[in-house]
Formats: structure tokens, sequence, C-alpha cells
């Protein structure tokens, strides 16, 4: 019986170790889909429609992915935000290096567009272009269009006046989660350990 028994343990770890490897534990790094993680975000992926700086179409499907630290991250500001009855809107997130290239050669200024050589946060997956909307979905009055590469996009000019309230609102909240935000773009936020991230050209 002892020898039977023995016999019956050393087929079960044979097929325990010839078992087929589980699902990978979630990493901070994965690539996650933000629709997942912020139920009521608003996709508005302008790369994904002709409606952005370009006229063209760039992103073959309008889908916001972010290194999962950094989805969790946007999800603190939007909580915040939802008290006061607004909505993230996601203008842009991951964007895989091939597309950044796309750009540079449109706007070679590193100013708006980051040098492909040098890689750009949203190439890592650790950076956002966001505005805000109402409970609705409507987008509420902010300073100007997306890709408004002028001064009046400027911090400084943007959240100036009453203009400029929904761009604080918005910028509190991230700010508060602890986004930082770029100067030049009042949308455009970096998280803080995003040069942890590798860039990367993952399909969206």
């Amino acid at each position: 019986m002892l020898r039977a028994s023995l016999i019956v343990i050393a087929l079960g770890c044979a097929a325990v170790s010839g078992a087929e490897p589980g699902p990978a534990a979630p990493r901070d790094d994965d690539l996650v889909d933000v629709a997942g993680v912020i139920g009521d975000a608003v996709i508005d992926l302008r790369y994904a429609t002709a409606d952005n700086f370009t006229g063209k179409q760039l992103y073959p499907v309008a889908r916001c992915k972010l290194r999962r630290a950094v989805a969790v991250r946007l999800a603190r500001a939007a909580k915040a935000l939802r008290a006061h009855d607004r909505r993230l809107i996601l203008w842009d997130c991951y964007r895989p290096t091939s597309i950044q290239q796309e750009l540079w050669k449109r706007v070679p200024d590193p100013r708006y567009v980051a040098d492909p050589k040098v890689g750009s946060k949203h190439g890592r997956g650790a950076a956002v272009d966001v505005a805000l909307a109402a409970k609705d979905g409507t987008p509420v009055a902010l300073p100007t269009k997306f890709d408004d590469f002028s001064e009046a996009a400027h911090r400084d000019h943007a959240l100036a006046g009453d203009a400029g309230a929904e761009a604080r609102r918005l910028e509190q909240a991230m700010t508060g989660a602890g986004w930082k935000p770029l100067a030049t773009e009042w949308w455009h936020f970096d998280a803080p350990d995003s040069a942890k991230y590798a860039l990367s050209d993952e399909p969206l």
C-alpha cells in the first residue's frame, strides 16, 4: 500500500511539473487599457481621427493605454474630479514610437513634440493629454483646442482669469494625484516616474 501511495504521489508531481504555466502576475509596467480602469472616462483620442493638427488619422483604434501604475495614478485624479461633477476626456495616452516619428516630421519643435531620438513620455506610456467634461459627458469650456501650438495654450496664459477656471480645476486634480504639468500645453501631464518606463512601439 505504501509503495502504491508513493507511485501516486510521484505521478502527481510529474503532472504538476508538466502543467502549463498560469498567467503572468500583473506588473506595474504592463500597458493596460484605461477604459477598464476609469469607467466614466470620455475616450476622444484625436490621433485616431482626422481631427488633429496633421489632418489625418494616425492611430488604427481609439484605445487609451498606459502603464498599469500610471493608469492607477490617473484614476486618482478622475476620482477627485467626480466630486466636482467632472469627467476626464482622454485626448492622447500611450503613443507608439513610430507615430512619434510621424509627428516630429510635421512639428520638429521640442517645445511641443518630443524628438524621437530622445523619446516622448507618451512613448513610455507615462503621459496623458486630457481635458474635462461635465457629468453628462459634454465638454466644458476650455482655454484652447487640442494641439494649439501658440502661447494661448501655455499655462501662464491658459489658466488665467475666468476662461482658465476649468483648466485650473484640471491641473489641481492632476497635480493632487502627483502628475507633472507641461508648461507649454495646459492639457499635457507626465507621470513623475515616467523615466523608469522603457520606450515602446507596441501596437495599440
